[in-house]
């Protein structure tokens, strides 16, 4: 394992030694993924469902600025601006590693718009992860200590945000949430996608569901405004409005 593989797996040992809330939820994909399917056999091009799923992130975050916080010693540090993380996969030399690509003022953005930035951020895949050049020249040992620090700093909250989102990549037809503590406040992890027989308004229908996991940081959110940004966020994932408002 690379020097920076190392520290990042090191790292993860400071990200869940905090208090967190884990919410798993369902959101009925159904319409969105339509208009997806029908936008790429109408141009041949494929859409990042990814991008899609950021946006309506980085809406339902507008929508509660509580939880666009973090903590720093016995304060609380609100941001005026969201800022959603979005790890990408990477390979540095013949090592895999995870790149962190901030989507700024994502909530303002369109989904085009946000869709751009993640492929080029994927195209980009060979390049060296941009912010993580210090954990090569960092001793292991002072690694975890940076991160802490890293996490409290308000410069790196300028820059990288408090939330987070992930796709695990499983795929549709396969169910199965994924746990990922994250680095800030918030992270939601895409799991799988599955077609599922639901109840809408009194029936049985045929429905595409993809398994979320949020997690919270305890610190910052409690459980009744944290249940709340996620009905808020299942709602904006069923109705695609940012997809009709692009494609």
């Amino acid at each position: 394992m690379s020097k920076a593989r190392r520290a990042l797996a090191m790292g993860q040992n400071v990200a869940v030694r905090r208090h967190l809330m884990y919410a798993l939820v369902e959101a009925d994909l159904t319409e969105p993924r339509r208009l997806l399917r029908e936008h790429r056999e109408r141009t041949g091009e494929r859409l990042s469902q990814t991008a899609y799923v950021v946006s309506c992130v980085a809406r339902a975050l507008a929508e509660f600025p509580e939880l666009n916080a973090f903590r720093r010693g016995r304060s609380l540090v609100f941001l005026d601006e969201v800022i959603i993380e979005v790890l990408l996969e990477r390979r540095i030399g013949d090592q895999p590693a995870v790149g962190y690509l901030p989507v700024r003022r994502a909530d303002t953005k369109s989904f085009r718009e946000v869709h751009d930035e993640i492929r080029a951020g994927q195209a980009a895949r060979h390049e060296t992860i941009a912010g993580q050049r210090w954990l090569e020249m960092v001793p292991l040992a002072l690694t975890p200590l940076l991160m802490w620090g890293m996490r409290r700093s308000i410069r790196w909250g300028l820059r990288m945000g408090v939330a987070g989102v992930n796709n695990l990549g499983l795929g549709t037809g396969t169910a199965g949430w994924g746990f990922a503590p994250g680095a800030g406040t918030l992270a939601v992890t895409i799991g799988g996608i599955t077609r599922r027989p639901i109840w809408v308004e009194g029936r049985l229908a045929d429905r595409e569901i993809a398994d979320i996991t949020l997690t919270f940081d305890h610190d910052v959110i409690d459980g009744a405004p944290a249940a709340r940004f996620a009905r808020r966020l299942v709602e904006l994932l069923a109705e695609g409005a940012s997809l009709r408002d692009t494609i």
